[in-house]
């Protein structure tokens, strides 16, 4: 257990409620965080903003973000982009569902078939993108049922309407149980290593709480390490009520999937071979234009202090 030092009040904010961000979850149900003296207001963004808005308005702290949010700042000639000092998804954290059983499938079965990609942020579809390329499809060969959102997608692919639908956990499982969709692919083993999702402030919050930061970084390390070391059941268990509607076993399976991919980083730090990766996809993807350097936006600092300590 971690010596407790006097409580402070941050303002932390995700995305998007999916199971793609369980260390987060696990990092503020399991008491990693409040171990460390934070107070934690955790929220989702709500639809419709934008983290880095809320961050530069100074009504959040930190936010878990891509860093594709950053790179869309500098290309727009911004001189203080958001910051990122700790690492959370490694890999993409999608999977890519058909409607019919995937026995035998292959990349090229996506050719003139019907696919509804990630509607609500652009970042998922260009790493699909991506991963299209590996594998020898033009993704202009594929036919885009595009800008639903998570509740149109969902209906529209229940519908019959598409050939194959991108999706996270929990929705994949639930429409695999339910007889909806095959999975296709674990678009995090096509992946490999990529910076997909890490944690976000802005330079004037790092430089005026620096303390506060290396202590979120360090609790944050401690629920990855938390998380890497225990069995699907137990995280099941710790996230199950950020997830009311759905049964453990479900969560579980997710777990277990996300786990064996790779998906979630078990340290804070951003790697430059997964920072350079990303970029690069971003900019195949016309998502970004600059080739942003990994001192642009990255502090690697507070990871390698937390990692050290959790030696």
């Amino acid at each position: 257990m971690s010596q407790q030092v006097n409580s402070e009040r941050i303002r932390l904010r995700v995305a998007f409620r999916n199971m793609f961000y369980t260390t987060i979850y696990v990092a503020v149900e399991g008491g990693f965080l409040a171990e460390q003296g934070l107070d934690v207001d955790f929220d989702h963004i709500p639809a419709g903003q934008s983290s880095t808005d809320l961050l530069k308005a100074g009504e959040i702290d930190i936010t878990q973000s891509g860093i594709s949010r950053s790179f869309m700042d500098l290309d727009a000639g911004s001189d203080a982009p958001p910051l990122h000092v700790a690492e959370i998804n490694q890999r993409d954290g999608f999977f890519l569902l058909s409607r019919r059983p995937t026995d035998g499938w292959t990349w090229a079965d996506l050719i003139g078939a019907t696919l509804i990609p990630v509607g609500f942020t652009p970042v998922p579809y260009t790493t699909l993108q991506a991963a299209m390329r590996w594998h020898g499809v033009d993704p202009a060969s594929v036919n885009l049922m595009a800008g639903l959102s998570a509740e149109e997608m969902l209906g529209r692919f229940r519908n019959g309407d598409a050939d194959y639908l991108q999706v996270p956990y929990p929705f994949a499982g639930q429409l695999v149980d339910e007889g909806s969709g095959h999975i296709a692919v674990t678009l995090g083993t096509e992946s490999g290593y990529v910076c997909y999702s890490s944690f976000a402030v802005t330079p004037a919050y790092l430089a005026e709480n620096p303390e506060t930061v290396q202590r979120f970084v360090n609790g944050y390390a401690r629920a990855q390490r938390w998380v890497a070391e225990s069995e699907p059941e137990a995280v099941a268990e710790r996230i199950a009520s950020m997830f009311p509607e759905y049964d453990r076993a479900l969560l579980a399976d997710g777990v277990r999937r996300y786990k064996g991919a790779g998906v979630w980083a078990t340290d804070p730090m951003i790697g430059r071979n997964g920072f350079d990766r990303m970029r690069d996809a971003l900019i195949a993807g016309g998502l970004v234009e600059g080739a942003h350097p990994y001192e642009s936006i990255v502090r690697p600092e507070f990871a390698e202090q937390a990692s050290a300590e959790l030696v």
